[in-house]
């Protein structure tokens, strides 16, 4: 009866009444996906393609593995308390429509804008 080998990247069928101690081609790293580059813990190749990254060979030979790996843990996701419509608004009523203030033209302004001017 044929078995599923569990080892990462390996997912062969074998026989294990013929299995050997380099039957199997696997990586013993896990997969690290960082921005758009995919690859294995445990090998420098890395690639921004899934296909690639799921057509590199194993680092590693060892025998195959029948036994499923435990799922990941999820964390638990919390709920907070819906709040009414009302405690979401802002709290003021009134709105403020205004215009920011001109700057004032001061006499130091003026004696700048001078000085600017006929600078050479």
């Amino acid at each position: 009866m044929a078995l599923l080998c569990y080892n990462w990247g390996c997912g062969q069928r074998f026989d294990p009444e013929t299995d050997s101690d380099d039957a199997c081609t696997y990586h013993p790293g896990v997969p690290v996906f960082y921005d758009a580059l995919k690859g294995w813990s445990c090998c420098k190749r890395k690639t921004t393609d899934f296909s690639d990254f799921l057509s590199i060979v194993g680092c590693t030979k060892g025998r195959h593995n029948s036994e499923k790996p435990p799922e990941p843990v999820k964390p638990e996701v919390k709920t907070t308390d819906k709040k009414e419509l009302s405690e979401l608004k802002p709290k003021f009523q009134e709105h403020i429509i205004q215009a920011p203030k001109p700057v004032e033209k001061t006499k130091y302004m003026d004696l700048l804008y001078d000085y600017l001017l006929h600078v050479k």
